[in-house]
């Protein structure tokens, strides 16, 4: 007898969630606490006339700029202000919103003969970062904005910002990086379907200028780098005959040269292109392993009897090895400049 009734119990439900799955779009729409002339109960399928809605951005906090995951957190206050239209709300989008945190904040006013709607948000944003300069390059931070529902015929960004600000406290929270105190605004209409009929919608998008600060990587893997390499190069003033001992400061350069860059690399993304740091490192690697192999070749100089040519090689090699790490790190440098334009 219990399961009946337990049946009978569960199809109440079970009609409710079906239910759920074809509910008018109207009821996805994002809430609007206010007057009713900026929060209208009922929302009109088509516009009569194209609508245009001011937006702003003001940033109270910058965090966690992360590299391996191309994203940044903000902390800002989002604005929408459009002049009242019946059957009409903003449903404005962050488009580029990959997590975020719940609203603070959220209050629509009717003020100036204007609807105003202000929100805290806390979000996680993606934005696609080119490390061909890395650890000496700039990043733009984007935060994009287009309406949920309506094509660009229908509702429409104005080309100034309502608002557009970036707190000194915000800028100062980005510990590795050189925040520009200006954002920017920009507007221009997409398609977000791949076919030629697909409508456009505008996107207003927020762009934040950053630089990266390299003091930590010059001192925490440059640094110890150019030392290894020194090291690797002292090979030369060992004599000819000591191929053990040449070799084994070879090899050990070698690995740490590895370790080193094992560690650098764990903070970036798998991208298909080469970082000024990569091209550093590959630098450093070629010339160890150069040496190496110089070591190897006086050695059999020298165990035929062939001394003074060994060591003419030594002392030739002093000198071209350093001049090499120069010269072929600045091409690497110049190239990646070269590449990022």
């Amino acid at each position: 007898m219990t399961r009946p009734v337990a049946s009978t119990r569960l199809l109440p439900a079970l009609l409710a969630c079906a239910a759920l799955l074809f509910v008018h779009p109207a009821f996805a729409r994002e809430r609007c606490e206010g007057p009713p002339e900026c929060c209208p109960v009922e929302h009109v399928e088509h516009l009569p006339a194209r609508v245009t809605v001011s937006v702003g951005v003001v940033f109270i906090g910058l965090y966690n700029i992360d590299d391996r995951a191309q994203a940044w957190e903000a902390d800002y206050y989002l604005y929408e202000a459009w002049a009242p239209t019946p059957g009409f709300t903003p449903q404005t989008e962050l488009i580029n919103e990959t997590s975020s945190h719940d609203d603070h904040f959220d209050e629509t006013v009717f003020e100036a003969g204007r609807c105003v709607r202000t929100r805290r948000l806390h979000s996680v944003l993606h934005s696609p970062f080119d490390l061909r300069l890395f650890p000496f390059d700039r990043q733009r931070l984007t935060l994009r904005l287009a309406d949920a529902e309506r094509s660009s015929g229908e509702v429409a960004f104005a080309a100034a910002p309502f608002a557009l600000s970036l707190g000194d406290d915000a800028r100062g929270e980005a510990l590795s990086w050189v925040v520009s105190p200006r954002p920017r605004y920009a507007v221009a209409t997409r398609p977000f379907a791949h076919h030629p009929s697909a409508p456009g919608y505008d996107v207003a998008t927020v762009t934040i200028d950053v630089a990266r600060r390299p003091g930590f990587y010059l001192t925490r893997f440059f640094l110890p780098l150019l030392l290894i390499l020194a090291v690797s190069f002292t090979v030369f003033w060992i004599h000819p005959e000591d191929l053990g001992a040449q070799a084994g400061i070879g090899v050990t350069c070698l690995l740490a040269i590895i370790a080193f860059q094992s560690g650098q690399s764990n903070t970036l993304p798998a991208v298909e292109y080469l970082t000024i740091a990569d091209r550093i490192y590959a630098t450093a690697y070629t010339l160890v392993a150069l040496a190496v192999v110089e070591s190897v070749y006086t050695n059999i100089l020298a165990r035929r009897g062939h001394h003074e040519t060994a060591a003419r090689i030594d002392r030739a090699a002093r000198l071209a090895f350093p001049i090499g790490a120069i010269v072929f790190s600045a091409i690497g440098v110049l190239l990646a400049f070269w590449q990022r334009r």
